[in-house]
């Protein structure tokens, strides 16, 4: 298997303060011509992103520089990503911001701009993983009762880089960072997708069963195929050997990269989520739907070429190895798999080739 070349790209701990960076100016900024930057690097999300690139599932991309950036209020133990790249000898190195952020200071300069700015310039593009809800605040909703919010510091700081990165219309008067830059790629999954579409002023579905289908249980939910965008099964799994997400159609919706490589088909794909877009944000085009046309499954920008959201996960590994058992079901077969499932045109096919062309966005 190859192994991916992950390069020395900055120093371990960045404070993303403005005035201790005029102040000091000694940072190392050591990166290599070709760097891509991923957001919420846990353990778990460097070793997805690496079996994409081992696996040549992500192609060309092996000898890129690798910087995992997050904030330090966070929760999550960045100490554990810190181990797990020591004891596998990668050079990747991690990118902390410790400045202050809430829902007002994010759709504007603060003291992480200058940050984003830096990690932008010395990057290729840019992916964001998926996650817990969104806090309604932050665009400007009252929190659902079926919300779950867990790490608002994340959700702060990432809202607020991709506005920098996209703009918004919560404020006309920032310049977006790709106006500089208009092929850098911006790659979001099912919470990167949604934070997309949150920071350049789009709102949020905050639960899809009760607010698309008027549906309150999950009996009801198990009734109604297309309201199924996690597995409700899992709410009588006593034994916990269910899997959280469940697989459905998507089907294209204009001209995009997702039309462009579904064709007429519509290929199954894997989702475990219970908000969606409502209201889309600044420049976002709708590009793939639920078969029935009520959830967003992905979008893209209108101006910007490079950048596309899915609210379903075409990263998770179990999509491509053969040797997993997925279980939605009690009484599943126990050696099923996606590819199994759905081999070739029926759902495979098709996350290969957008991974292939993820690829050759970020050799532009």
């Amino acid at each position: 298997m190859k192994k991916i070349l992950f390069l020395l790209v900055i120093a371990a701990t960045i404070t993303a303060c403005s005035k201790s960076q005029k102040e000091d100016g000694k940072q190392e900024k050591n990166f290599p011509k070709y760097s891509v930057a991923i957001m919420n690097p846990t353990v778990g999300n460097i070793k997805t992103f690496r079996y994409l690139v081992d696996n040549n599932i992500l192609p060309n991309v092996d000898s890129f520089g690798i910087i995992g950036v997050y904030h330090a209020k966070q929760n999550y133990d960045f100490e554990q990503s810190q181990k797990y790249i020591d004891e596998n000898n990668l050079s990747m190195k991690l990118v902390k911001c410790e400045s202050e952020l809430y829902p007002k200071n994010l759709y504007e300069q603060n003291d992480c701009s200058n940050l984003f700015k830096e990690i932008f310039e010395q990057t290729k593009g840019i992916f964001f993983f998926g996650g817990p809800d969104i806090p309604s605040e932050c665009f400007g909703e009252k929190t659902h009762l079926m919300s779950g919010i867990t790490d608002p510091y994340r959700h702060f700081f990432e809202l607020s880089f991709l506005f920098h990165l996209l703009g918004g219309n919560q404020n006309k008067n920032h310049v977006a960072l790709l106006e500089t830059k208009p092929d850098y790629v911006v790659v979001g999954f099912c919470l990167g997708m949604q934070t997309m579409n949150c920071a350049t002023g789009g709102t949020m579905i905050q639960d899809i069963p009760m607010e698309v289908y008027n549906i309150t249980t999950a009996e009801d939910v198990l009734n109604t195929p297309d309201a199924q965008h996690k597995n409700y099964n899992s709410y009588f799994d006593y034994d916990g050997e269910l899997t959280s997400y469940n697989f459905h159609k998507i089907k294209p919706k204009g001209e995009n990269i997702f039309s462009e490589i579904i064709g007429e088909n519509e290929p199954y794909v894997l989702s475990s989520h219970h908000q969606a877009v409502k209201q889309t944000g600044e420049n976002l085009n709708i590009a793939a739907t639920s078969p029935d046309g009520k959830i967003v499954e992905a979008i893209v920008h209108q101006k910007y070429r490079h950048v596309a959201g899915t609210q379903f996960h075409p990263e998770h590994t179990s999509l491509y190895k053969t040797d997993i058992q997925i279980k939605l079901k009690q009484d599943d077969d126990n050696s099923q798999n996606f590819i199994s499932l759905y081999a070739g045109e029926k759902g495979e096919n098709f996350h290969r080739q957008y991974w292939k062309k993820i690829g050759e966005w970020l050799n532009n």
